[in-house]
């Protein structure tokens, strides 16, 4: 096997495309959830390093000042229950589901855009998936250029059950993949 070397926001990149590939093809939510939430924890370092305010820095200004976006949403209960059983080998996880996914690959990856100026499709495709089906969480003054780019790749899919979204999302990816010049243009990078 050849070797090579690998930045912190290249291993990032990978782990969170691979965690939004496996989440449109409906892969296990477990393995999704850990894949964004190692790329997250990098990301968001790596922006709070450089100065960035992303999306991340902007949902810590929304939970409580007690609270710790990383420890009390990201790891606890989630993260920590997929990676340690020592202290709780017997413990069930309840309440984890697909808004729990989305919204973590939608931190990272937004948080990412920031970061690097440029993503892979599968980040763009699902940033704009991920606010067509949560349009509420779209900023008033962002609005209306959101809604234009998300009424021509994924017009009604607020009408959609969460599995046709899903699918439409694929699709869309999947259509995005094959876009010259989506992929030419500067602000995409190889996956």
């Amino acid at each position: 096997m050849q070797t090579s070397t690998i930045t912190k926001l290249d291993a990032a990149r990978r782990q969170l495309v691979t965690a939004i590939r496996l989440f449109f093809n409906r892969g296990d939510p477990i393995s999704v959830f850990s894949l964004a939430a190692n790329a997250w924890e990098v990301i968001d370092a790596l922006c709070t390093r450089k100065g960035i305010a992303g999306v991340s820095h902007l949902t810590r200004s929304h939970i409580p000042p007690e609270r710790d976006l990383k420890k009390d949403y990201v790891n606890s209960p989630y993260r920590n229950f997929f990676k340690h059983a020592d202290h709780d080998p017997e413990a069930l996880l309840e309440g984890f589901g697909g808004k729990v996914v989305d919204g973590l690959i939608f931190l990272a990856a937004d948080d990412y855009m920031r970061l690097a100026g440029k993503s892979p499709v599968e980040f763009q495709v699902f940033q704009l998936w991920y606010l067509a089906v949560n349009v509420e969480k779209v900023a008033a003054g962002e609005l209306r250029k959101i809604l234009e780019a998300v009424e021509v790749k994924f017009s009604k899919i607020r009408t959609l059950q969460r599995e046709e979204q899903i699918v439409l999302g694929k699709s869309v990816l999947d259509n995005a993949l094959l876009d010259n010049g989506l992929l030419k243009d500067p602000k995409t990078e190889a996956s």
